[in-house]
């Protein structure tokens, strides 16, 4: 029996989500759970795989029993020296068909074979070529150790909230980088539409399943990395229900008791009575309200009844059948444990100026500012006409609003960031602030940093280090140009 993939386009909220359905998939690649292990003296660390063919490709420890308030730790396998050639061909193929112009259902379908059954949702989405922590990510994931971010329940964007995976995990190891290959990749990423294909692993992280080199390129180039995404539906969820009591009718007029038409019983009925069914609570709702993924929630009754029955049938992760062989080869270690191969250094401090994991959790977490939010945070408060506004701590409410300003609206982050150190009061925020500011060429910034030196301030006795060191940066950049 052959795989059939079958393909729906899902209205919410006038936004179109691609659902796909797997059934009689080769299961060849994806992920499952290897059981417990004494890995780091952590006997409640559960062990998951992420495998590509009949190898075990990354090693993810999940503490506290899998908990998914957790982040992960993430190492590529010892083992892992490179997927098949034929998983490598089915792959490569799907990005030329993409970059030809089908559609997501169509470029994907021959890698979608390749997955264990369940339902998926496809898109495209930008990634940044880090780890999450500045670190380009190729060669990130050599030793194990936790990746923040990698919680599927995330603690800063909120359980019930929905967003957008956008750091890597290499799909092969860094030693099959090869330095020769980057004038072909340097010329390809400029005619690419998509530049990648991903599978969504864990939080806010993705498996990079083909475009390693052309990250590289994209990188050095600094074009955007846009990725074709893979991502399982098959989590359930519950939206907070709040039921609603019907406003009570008008109470009718009193009636004269001398009406002789108007009968005991009625007589004894309140005068301001209401029918029972009016004044009943509309029933909650039962049950799951839907299935969701990382980004995206949809209703139950908006997925096909088909797809419904697909994901309830198959198991979150189930084993393949290949799952012994993955197994045994999981101790294994190459002779060539080590590589020299070195990614261009101008990627490398590229990675370091990129969004990290901190920045992405406060886009994610927060829906909008106002100018009002922002004077109230700028006065020291936390609070606006009676609701919080980010967080009941002032510190934390000021690192989110910056991070969310940097990434959404730089030109406000700029002056948000400037107003702050303009203000003596806010002097615990000052050193954090002038260090995210320094990252970014401004001539406000300039002229800022140029002003608290020659004024000599003693107010400005922290941050001094760092405005000399990026006015020395910044005159550099302005000579070379």
């Amino acid at each position: 029996m052959g795989v059939e993939i079958k393909s729906e386009h899902i209205d919410i909220g006038g936004k179109s989500v691609i659902l796909v359905s797997v059934n009689g998939g080769s299961a060849v690649m994806g992920t499952c759970s290897a059981g417990y292990g004494a890995k780091r003296g952590d006997t409640s660390a559960q062990t998951r795989l992420f495998y590509i063919g009949s190898n075990p490709a990354a090693e993810i420890l999940c503490p506290n029993h899998g908990s998914k308030n957790s982040d992960k730790l993430i190492s590529l396998c010892t083992g892992y020296s490179f997927m098949d050639e034929d998983i490598h061909s089915t792959l490569t193929d799907c990005l030329n068909r993409l970059n030809r112009g089908e559609s997501l259902t169509a470029g994907l379908h021959d890698a979608l074979a390749l997955l264990p059954d369940g339902v998926y949702t496809l898109y495209l989405s930008d990634y940044y070529t880090t780890d999450g922590a500045g670190t380009f990510f190729w060669g990130a994931y050599n030793l194990t150790h936790e990746i923040h971010g990698t919680a599927e329940h995330n603690r800063v964007i909120g359980r019930n909230k929905t967003y957008r995976p956008c750091f890597l995990i290499p799909g092969v190891p860094l030693d099959t980088f090869d330095n020769k290959t980057l004038p072909i990749t340097n010329e390809a990423v400029k005619s690419r539409a998509v530049q990648g294909i991903v599978y969504h692993l864990s939080g806010l992280h993705s498996v990079l399943l083909k475009g390693h080199h052309g990250a590289v390129s994209c990188t050095n180039a600094k074009i955007p990395f846009k990725c074709a995404v893979i991502e399982k539906l098959d989590e359930p969820y519950t939206d907070e229900y709040i039921p609603v009591t019907p406003a009570p009718a008008p109470s009718p007029e009193p009636k004269s008791s001398e009406n002789p038409t108007e009968s005991p019983e009625e007589q004894d009925q309140p005068q301001n009575s209401i029918p029972a069914h009016q004044n009943a609570e509309i029933p909650s709702h039962e049950g799951i309200t839907g299935f969701r993924s990382a980004s995206v929630k949809i209703p139950l009754e908006l997925i096909p009844r088909d797809m419904i029955k697909t994901i309830i049938e198959h198991r979150f992760e189930y084993k393949p059948e290949h799952y012994r062989t993955l197994q045994r080869k999981l101790g294994t270690v190459r002779k060539k444990s080590y590589s020299n191969k070195v990614i261009p250094r101008q990627a490398l401090e590229i990675s370091e100026q990129m969004p990290d994991c901190e920045m992405m959790e406060s886009v994610f977490s927060v829906e909008k500012l106002t100018q009002a939010q922002l004077d109230a945070l700028l006065a020291g408060e936390t609070e606006l006409n009676g609701e919080i506004i980010i967080s009941p701590n002032f510190y934390a409410s000021i690192v989110t609003a910056c991070n969310f300003l940097q990434y959404t609206n730089p030109k406000k982050f700029i002056e948000f960031s400037l107003a702050i150190l303009d203000n003596t009061e806010l002097y615990a925020t000052h050193e954090y602030i002038a260090n995210r500011i320094s990252r970014i060429i401004s001539k406000d910034v300039y002229a800022f940093f140029k002003a608290i030196i020659a004024n000599g301030d003693p107010g400005y006795e922290k941050i001094l280090p760092i405005a000399e060191k990026y006015i020395s940066f910044y005159d550099k950049q302005t000579e070379n140009k």
